[in-house]
Protein backbone atom coordinates (compact mmCIF):
# COMPACT_ATOMS: atom_id res chain seq x y z
CA UNK A 1 0.00 0.00 0.00
CA UNK A 2 1.59 3.27 -1.39
CA UNK A 3 0.87 6.69 0.45
CA UNK A 4 2.98 9.98 -0.02
CA UNK A 5 2.15 12.10 3.35
CA UNK A 6 1.37 11.43 6.39
CA UNK A 7 -1.59 13.51 7.60
CA UNK A 8 -3.19 14.56 11.19
CA UNK A 9 -6.48 15.83 11.04
CA UNK A 10 -7.77 17.33 14.31
CA UNK A 11 -6.15 14.82 16.30
CA UNK A 12 -7.37 14.46 20.18
CA UNK A 13 -6.69 11.54 23.17
CA UNK A 14 -7.20 11.68 26.27
CA UNK A 15 -7.63 9.63 29.18
CA UNK A 16 -9.83 8.86 32.53
CA UNK A 17 -8.09 8.83 36.13
CA UNK A 18 -9.71 7.05 38.98
CA UNK A 19 -11.30 10.52 40.42
CA UNK A 20 -13.36 10.26 37.25
CA UNK A 21 -11.48 12.88 35.82
CA UNK A 22 -10.72 13.40 32.14
CA UNK A 23 -6.98 14.11 31.43
CA UNK A 24 -6.28 15.66 28.04
CA UNK A 25 -2.89 14.64 26.27
CA UNK A 26 -3.44 16.39 22.88
CA UNK A 27 -6.17 18.36 21.28
CA UNK A 28 -7.26 18.81 17.76
CA UNK A 29 -3.69 18.54 16.38
CA UNK A 30 -3.77 19.41 12.13
CA UNK A 31 -0.23 19.14 10.12
CA UNK A 32 0.47 17.77 7.12
CA UNK A 33 4.02 15.52 7.21
CA UNK A 34 5.56 15.26 3.77
CA UNK A 35 7.14 11.61 2.42
CA UNK A 36 10.54 12.02 3.56
CA UNK A 37 10.00 14.44 6.64
CA UNK A 38 10.86 14.18 9.90
CA UNK A 39 8.79 15.17 12.98
CA UNK A 40 10.01 15.66 16.12
CA UNK A 41 8.18 15.18 19.16
CA UNK A 42 9.42 16.91 22.18
CA UNK A 43 8.29 17.85 26.13
CA UNK A 44 9.51 16.42 28.77
CA UNK A 45 8.65 12.72 30.74
CA UNK A 46 5.17 11.75 30.35
CA UNK A 47 4.14 14.49 28.44
CA UNK A 48 2.36 12.05 26.01
CA UNK A 49 5.16 11.86 23.01
CA UNK A 50 4.65 7.82 23.04
CA UNK A 51 0.71 7.81 23.11
CA UNK A 52 1.20 10.13 19.94
CA UNK A 53 2.91 7.71 18.20
CA UNK A 54 0.94 5.09 19.08
CA UNK A 55 -2.21 6.80 18.17
CA UNK A 56 -0.86 7.98 14.77
CA UNK A 57 -0.13 4.16 14.11
CA UNK A 58 -3.38 2.95 15.00
CA UNK A 59 -2.11 0.76 17.89
CA UNK A 60 -4.25 3.19 20.27
CA UNK A 61 -7.28 5.02 18.81
CA UNK A 62 -7.99 8.48 19.31
CA UNK A 63 -10.90 10.22 20.98
CA UNK A 64 -11.72 12.19 17.82
CA UNK A 65 -9.69 13.20 14.49
CA UNK A 66 -7.50 11.34 11.90
CA UNK A 67 -4.32 9.97 10.72
CA UNK A 68 -4.20 9.74 7.01
CA UNK A 69 -1.62 7.88 5.00
CA UNK A 70 -2.21 9.29 1.67
CA UNK A 71 -5.92 8.86 1.17
CA UNK A 72 -5.66 5.72 3.84
CA UNK A 73 -7.11 6.32 7.34
CA UNK A 74 -5.64 4.07 9.52
CA UNK A 75 -8.29 4.14 11.93
CA UNK A 76 -10.87 3.15 9.48
CA UNK A 77 -9.23 -0.01 9.13
CA UNK A 78 -9.88 -3.41 10.57
CA UNK A 79 -7.45 -4.41 13.13
CA UNK A 80 -6.22 -7.53 11.08
CA UNK A 81 -6.01 -4.56 8.05
CA UNK A 82 -3.87 -2.38 10.44
CA UNK A 83 -1.33 -4.84 11.94
CA UNK A 84 -0.94 -5.86 8.05
CA UNK A 85 -0.53 -2.13 7.53
CA UNK A 86 1.83 -1.57 9.97
CA UNK A 87 3.94 -4.57 9.38
CA UNK A 88 4.22 -3.48 5.71
CA UNK A 89 4.64 0.04 6.09
CA UNK A 90 5.93 1.49 9.61
CA UNK A 91 9.02 0.72 11.31
CA UNK A 92 9.39 1.11 15.25
CA UNK A 93 12.91 1.94 16.76
CA UNK A 94 11.50 1.73 20.70
CA UNK A 95 14.04 1.72 24.28
CA UNK A 96 12.05 -0.91 25.12
CA UNK A 97 13.54 -2.85 22.29
CA UNK A 98 10.23 -5.35 21.67
CA UNK A 99 12.40 -8.31 20.81
CA UNK A 100 10.45 -11.79 20.66
CA UNK A 101 12.21 -13.84 23.87
CA UNK A 102 11.21 -16.96 22.04
CA UNK A 103 12.99 -16.54 19.24
CA UNK A 104 16.54 -16.16 17.51
CA UNK A 105 18.16 -12.90 16.80
CA UNK A 106 17.40 -12.91 13.09
CA UNK A 107 14.26 -14.74 13.81
CA UNK A 108 13.63 -11.93 15.75
CA UNK A 109 14.49 -9.52 12.36
CA UNK A 110 12.16 -11.38 9.96
CA UNK A 111 9.44 -12.20 12.11
CA UNK A 112 6.97 -8.85 11.72
CA UNK A 113 6.71 -9.61 7.61
CA UNK A 114 6.54 -13.43 8.61
CA UNK A 115 3.66 -13.15 10.84
CA UNK A 116 1.80 -10.98 8.04
CA UNK A 117 3.05 -13.65 5.32
CA UNK A 118 4.79 -11.25 3.20
CA UNK A 119 7.83 -12.81 3.30
CA UNK A 120 10.57 -13.51 -0.09
CA UNK A 121 12.29 -16.48 -1.04
CA UNK A 122 15.78 -14.69 0.07
CA UNK A 123 14.10 -13.66 3.90
CA UNK A 124 17.26 -15.10 5.62
CA UNK A 125 19.92 -13.84 3.32
CA UNK A 126 18.30 -10.38 3.71
CA UNK A 127 17.82 -10.69 7.18
CA UNK A 128 21.55 -11.75 7.56
CA UNK A 129 22.77 -8.87 5.20
CA UNK A 130 20.53 -6.68 7.61
CA UNK A 131 22.37 -7.56 10.70
CA UNK A 132 25.76 -7.14 9.39
CA UNK A 133 24.89 -3.47 8.38
CA UNK A 134 24.90 -3.00 12.50
CA UNK A 135 27.71 -5.04 13.09
CA UNK A 136 25.56 -7.93 14.43
CA UNK A 137 25.67 -10.54 11.95
CA UNK A 138 28.08 -12.80 14.06
CA UNK A 139 25.41 -12.95 16.65
CA UNK A 140 22.66 -14.35 14.13
CA UNK A 141 22.00 -17.32 15.82
CA UNK A 142 22.16 -15.89 19.84
CA UNK A 143 18.95 -15.29 21.69
CA UNK A 144 18.42 -11.85 22.72
CA UNK A 145 18.88 -12.77 26.37
CA UNK A 146 22.26 -13.01 25.37
CA UNK A 147 22.47 -9.75 24.13
CA UNK A 148 23.74 -6.48 25.82
CA UNK A 149 21.42 -3.59 25.79
CA UNK A 150 23.08 -1.87 22.71
CA UNK A 151 23.07 -5.27 21.48
CA UNK A 152 19.30 -5.33 20.96
CA UNK A 153 18.71 -1.80 19.65
CA UNK A 154 20.91 -2.93 17.04
CA UNK A 155 18.64 -5.87 16.69
CA UNK A 156 15.56 -3.30 16.62
CA UNK A 157 17.73 -1.31 13.78
CA UNK A 158 18.11 -4.48 11.82
CA UNK A 159 14.62 -5.45 11.88
CA UNK A 160 13.74 -2.01 10.52
CA UNK A 161 17.08 -2.17 7.71
CA UNK A 162 14.48 -5.40 6.67
CA UNK A 163 11.20 -4.62 6.54
CA UNK A 164 12.46 -1.31 4.49
CA UNK A 165 9.38 0.52 6.02
CA UNK A 166 8.42 4.31 4.41
CA UNK A 167 7.86 5.65 7.78
CA UNK A 168 9.92 4.75 11.05
CA UNK A 169 9.22 5.92 14.81
CA UNK A 170 11.81 6.29 16.62
CA UNK A 171 10.76 6.59 20.44
CA UNK A 172 14.07 7.34 22.64
CA UNK A 173 15.90 4.99 20.65
CA UNK A 174 19.65 5.80 22.29
CA UNK A 175 18.29 5.79 25.94
CA UNK A 176 20.82 3.29 27.94
CA UNK A 177 22.86 3.08 25.08
CA UNK A 178 26.59 3.15 24.95
CA UNK A 179 27.84 6.03 22.78
CA UNK A 180 29.10 3.64 20.03
CA UNK A 181 25.78 2.24 19.96
CA UNK A 182 24.20 5.08 19.60
CA UNK A 183 26.22 6.88 17.43
CA UNK A 184 25.47 3.64 14.57
CA UNK A 185 21.73 3.94 15.51
CA UNK A 186 21.84 8.44 14.75
CA UNK A 187 24.06 7.34 11.67
CA UNK A 188 21.47 4.42 10.50
CA UNK A 189 18.21 6.52 11.47
CA UNK A 190 19.74 9.49 9.48
CA UNK A 191 20.95 7.27 6.50
CA UNK A 192 16.99 5.83 6.26
CA UNK A 193 15.50 9.36 6.51
CA UNK A 194 18.08 10.45 3.65
CA UNK A 195 16.73 7.66 1.47
CA UNK A 196 13.41 8.76 1.52
CA UNK A 197 11.85 7.24 4.95
CA UNK A 198 9.76 9.32 7.04
CA UNK A 199 10.89 9.65 10.60
CA UNK A 200 9.21 10.66 13.77
CA UNK A 201 11.67 10.81 16.36
CA UNK A 202 11.16 11.58 20.38
CA UNK A 203 14.93 11.76 22.37
CA UNK A 204 16.08 13.66 25.30
CA UNK A 205 19.73 12.61 23.59
CA UNK A 206 21.64 15.61 23.03
CA UNK A 207 23.24 13.22 20.13
CA UNK A 208 20.08 14.67 17.97
CA UNK A 209 20.36 18.45 18.63
CA UNK A 210 21.81 18.59 15.46
CA UNK A 211 18.96 17.27 13.56
CA UNK A 212 16.19 19.73 12.18
CA UNK A 213 13.32 18.67 11.60
CA UNK A 214 10.62 19.74 9.13
CA UNK A 215 8.13 19.53 11.85
CA UNK A 216 8.56 19.66 15.24
CA UNK A 217 5.18 19.18 17.92
CA UNK A 218 6.14 19.98 21.67
CA UNK A 219 2.94 17.96 23.52
CA UNK A 220 3.85 20.06 26.93
CA UNK A 221 2.94 23.48 24.99
CA UNK A 222 0.56 22.15 21.96
CA UNK A 223 2.74 24.24 19.52
CA UNK A 224 3.47 23.00 16.23
CA UNK A 225 6.22 24.81 14.40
Amino acid sequence: MAFGKVSVKNLTKSFGGADGKKTVIFENVTFDLPEGAVLRLTGASGCGKSTFMNVMSGLIKPDSGSVFYGNTDISSLSESEKDRFRAENIGYIFQTFNLLSPFSVIENVFAPLAFAGKLTKDYKEKALESLKKVEMGDFAAKMPYHLSVGQKQRVAIARVLFADPKIILADEPTASLDRASSELVKTTLLELNKSGKTLVLTSHDPIFDDVKPDIEFNLETGKIS
